[in-house]
C-alpha cells in the first residue's frame, strides 16, 4: 500500500483527531489497559495542540486520498522528540507506519539524537522502533490522577507561576541540565497552561510545566535538583486543578518521588520506556515527561 506523504493542514485536524482517538485507544483495549481518551473530541484537541506548538513538524499518510496516519517531529537543537505516532486501525499491517517513519527520519537527519516513549504493553509498537533504531535507555511509569480522588493539597509557598519575562531565566536553568532546548515549548505552555517554578533563596530549583486538555491535565515535562521540590512542585500544581484529572509520566528510578505521587492519589497505570535513536541519554536530575517526551 503506497502513501502519499505531506505535512499536516488545518483542515486535517478533525480526521487526525478520529486517528489519534482510534488508534491509541484501540491499542489500549486489545491489551486491557484502560481507554486513555474517554470521548473522540479528546483527540481532536490533542490535534489542536500539535498544529499550534509551532515547532513542530506535523507529516499526514494519505492513502486514496484519505489519511491514513500521522507522526511528529519536534526539533530542539540538537535532539527531537518523536510522537505521537499513528495509523487508522483500518489501515494498519500495510506499511503506512514504515513509510511515515521512513520520512521522518529524513526530516531528522541533522539532527544528533531522537527519542520517544513507548508503552511496555504494545510489543508490535516495540519491534517498529527497534527496526529503525531506538534502543531503550530508561523504564518510566505512566501514572494518573483521577478527578473524583478527593485532593487534599495546598499551594507552595517556594513555587510561583512563569511569566512571560521569566522565559529566559528558566530556559537558562532547563538547557545546561536537559541538554536540549525547549524555549519554545516553555513559551508554548507559558500561552496556552502554566509553567509553575520552585525557587529557593531567590534561585530557580525545579520547574513543571502544565497544559489542560479536554480530558486531562498533562503534568510534565518537570525538571527539579530533588524529590523535595519535584513533590512540592506536584502538590501545587494539584491545588490549582483541584479536582481535574491529571497525567504524568515519571523515571521509574525516582522511587522516592513516585512514593509521594502515590501518596498524593496518582495511581500507576502502565510501564513505559523512554527509546532513544543516537547518543544522547537522561541525565541525574529529576525529570517527568508529558504524553510524548516533548510533552504537547
Amino acid at each position: 500500500m503506497t502513501a502519499q506523504i505531506r505535512d499536516m493542514t488545518k483542515a486535517d485536524t478533525g480526521r487526525v483527531g478520529e486517528i489519534l482517538y482510534e488508534s491509541f485507544n484501540s491499542v489500549a483495549s486489545k491489551y486491557g489497559y484502560a481507554q486513555k481518551m474517554k470521548r473522540a473530541e479528546a483527540g481532536e484537541s490533542w490535534a489542536w495542540a500539535l498544529l499550534h506548538h509551532g515547532s513542530n513538524e506535523l507529516l499526514i499518510a494519505e492513502v486514496d486520498k484519505r489519511i491514513a496516519g500521522i507522526c511528529c517531529l519536534n526539533p530542539r537543537g540538537n535532539l527531537g522528540g518523536v510522537g505521537p505516532v499513528a495509523v487508522d486501525p483500518s489501515f494498519q499491517g500495510h506499511g503506512v507506519g514504515v513509510q511515515m517513519m521512513r520520512a521522518l527520519l529524513k526530516r531528522a537527519e541533522n539532527l544528533q539524537s531522537l527519542r520517544l516513549v513507548q508503552e511496555a504493553f504494545n510489543p508490535a509498537s516495540f519491534y517498529f522502533y527497534y527496526t529503525f533504531d531506538f534502543l531503550p535507555v530508561e523504564n518510566m511509569l505512566d501514572l494518573l490522577l483521577d478527578k473524583d480522588v478527593e485532593q487534599r493539597t495546598d499551594l507552595c509557598a517556594n513555587v510561583s507561576e512563569m511569566t512571560a519575562q521569566d522565559l529566559e531565566a528558566v530556559n537558562g536553568y532547563d538547557t545546561p541540565r536537559s541538554k536540549s532546548d525547549r524555549r519554545a515549548d516553555l513559551a508554548y505552555y507559558v500561552k496556552w497552561g502554566k509553567v509553575f517554578v520552585y525557587r529557593g533563596k531567590s534561585e530557580i530549583r525545579g520547574y513543571l510545566v502544565s497544559l489542560p486538555g479536554a480530558e486531562t491535565v498533562q503534568l510534565g515535562p518537570l525538571l527539579t535538583e530533588g524529590e523535595q521540590e519535584a513533590r512540592c512542585l506536584f502538590q501545587h500544581a494539584i491545588a490549582v486543578y483541584k479536582n481535574r484529572r491529571c497525567q504524568t509520566r515519571i523515571m521509574a528510578r525516582n522511587n522516592v518521588l513516585v512514593k509521594s505521587l502515590i501518596e498524593l492519589g496518582f495511581k500507576i497505570y502502565c510501564l513505559d520506556t523512554l527509546m532513544v535513536r543516537g547518543p544522547w541519554r537522561p541525565g541525574n536530575y529529576l525529570e517527568a515527561l508529558g504524553i510524548f517526551p516533548e510533552g504537547v
